[in-house]
């Protein structure tokens, strides 16, 4: 399913579904970046790739956000930012941030930034 343009190439973001440590999860990618193991299982950029933008759907995990939608990226391209929820330690207390696309790490979390009251 193509969920936009790349915001680094301009060609499709498309969606995966992939298996990552025993899970399934989505993989929002670029079509022009592309990965596989190597000859150490390292898995690596191939050398017909030409971007790197990538991200998982588990990608702010970490904060206790689950999962990010197939939405939440079709806005994010668009938009090229969206609003999280993110959750605090042990899942105590919600608090909203802005992630952007970030051409290392696939998105990234704007923390010295505060959510305008819009919701």
């Amino acid at each position: 399913m193509i969920l936009g343009q790349c915001p680094y190439c301009k060609s499709n973001v498309i969606s995966k579904k992939i298996t990552a440590q025993g899970k399934q999860i989505k993989l929002y990618t670029c079509e022009n970046s592309k990965k596989e193991y190597d000859e150490t299982d390292s898995y690596v950029f191939t050398s017909d790739s030409t971007c790197r933008f990538r991200i998982y759907s588990n990608a702010l995990f970490r904060w206790n956000k689950r999962s990010i939608s197939e939405y939440e990226i079709k806005k994010l391209l668009k938009d090229e930012q969206i609003v999280v929820r993110l959750h605090g330690k042990k899942g105590a207390g919600e608090y909203f941030k802005y992630a952007i696309p970030h051409e290392e790490y696939g998105i990234s979390i704007l923390w010295e930034e505060d959510v305008q009251e819009e919701l």
